[in-house]
């Protein structure tokens, strides 16, 4: 049975259960549908534990290549820096000309980087005549914690609500 479906039935067992208005009494054979209620209790009870331990699992299975991933990024980087001095040693070497090593060829691209020595001063500059192309100006952002002590005081905020959630955890 589901765990959906064990709901239902607890539901539909619960409901099916006839109580007499003046004195309160459970009507009918309640000791059976009572048995019935423990034993998909029961169920249900099984089906979250076979869950939590599938939670539990999985979590130390991501753990466990979240770590290798750690130890893989760690060897990359090394290589990438070990592959980054042995092209300066042979930058230095070829010294700006095209070499044909065999394997390989050796050969330099010319590039223009744009390199800011004064923001501010490149900035006014930009402003002032007009160039606004050239500049990029960014989103504000909403700071949260700030935002929800102002609702907390009473502030009605269009767009911004404090949701209470109850956050499940398993350990």
């Amino acid at each position: 049975m589901k765990l959906y479906e064990i709901n239902t039935e607890i539901m539909r067992l619960y409901d099916s259960i006839e109580v007499d208005e003046e004195t309160g009494e459970l009507l009918g054979d309640t000791e059976e549908l009572l048995d019935q209620i423990h034993s998909l209790q029961m169920e249900k009870h099984s089906i979250l534990k076979w869950l939590a331990k599938l939670v539990l699992n999985i979590r130390s299975e991501a753990a466990a290549l979240k770590a290798e991933e750690t130890r893989l990024k760690t060897r990359r980087e090394r290589l990438e820096k070990k592959g980054d001095r042995l092209m300066k040693i042979i930058d230095r070497e070829c010294a700006g000309e095209r070499t044909d090593l065999g394997i390989a060829t050796v050969s330099y691209r010319k590039s223009d980087p744009l390199e800011v020595t004064d923001t501010k001063a490149a900035i006014k500059w930009l402003t002032d005549n007009g160039h606004m192309e050239c500049l990029k100006f960014s989103e504000p952002e909403i700071r949260k914690t700030e935002t929800k002590a102002l609702i907390k005081k009473g502030t009605e905020i269009p767009g911004a609500t404090i949701t209470t959630k109850h956050n499940c955890s398993l350990k």
